[in-house]
């Protein structure tokens, strides 16, 4: 069954992707919270943070998407996230995300970030430092350090320091 391309209904590809932005914005009218792991970050000039989201099962991708926090957003958010967390947004962290989905028909599906949750972040580095704690001990070498004999009077000491520092300063003015 050859038909000729004159029966045959064909979409421009701004047609379909016009399609697919419609079709986007009814299944996803509302911003919603997703939980992911950032596989990349990287923030320009402009203040624009661009983030590559990754959910993994083991070595396994289970779903990849990209992700913009928009300057305006970004300054906010990032003052807030890193005021909780004591860390910036970086490659590996687990984060949950407050994002409208969004179909452009040049630059495809991505999310539009406009807030973070510091508190689920939180959660997932105690919850990581607890398993670091508990295989130190089981592999015993926890307390390594504490069995080694301090010296009565240290010999080297390391200043890991810009000279110019007020504690640079203030270490050298206690020598004194």
């Amino acid at each position: 069954m050859n038909r000729s391309s004159q029966d045959r209904k064909a979409f421009t590809l701004h047609e379909l992707n016009s399609a697919i932005r419609f079709a986007v914005g009814q299944a996803f009218p509302d911003a919603l919270w997703l939980i992911a792991e950032i596989a990349e970050a990287n923030c320009n000039q402009r203040g624009h943070c661009y983030l590559d989201l990754i959910e993994k099962n083991d070595d396994r991708t289970l779903g990849q998407m990209k992700a913009t926090i928009w300057a305006y957003d970004y300054r906010k958010l990032c003052n807030k996230f890193e005021a909780q967390t004591s860390e910036p947004l970086r490659q590996g962290m687990k984060v949950m995300l407050f994002a409208s989905v969004t179909f452009h028909e040049v630059y495809g599906l991505s999310l539009n970030v406009k807030d973070i949750d510091p508190a689920y972040t939180m959660g997932d580095m105690a919850l990581r430092k607890k398993e670091i704690i508990e295989r130190l001990i089981k592999e015993g070498i926890m307390d390594l350090n504490r069995a080694l004999p301090l010296p009565a009077a240290p010999q080297r000491i390391a200043v890991v320091s810009s000279p110019t520092a007020a504690g640079y300063g203030d270490f050298f003015n206690h020598l004194d």
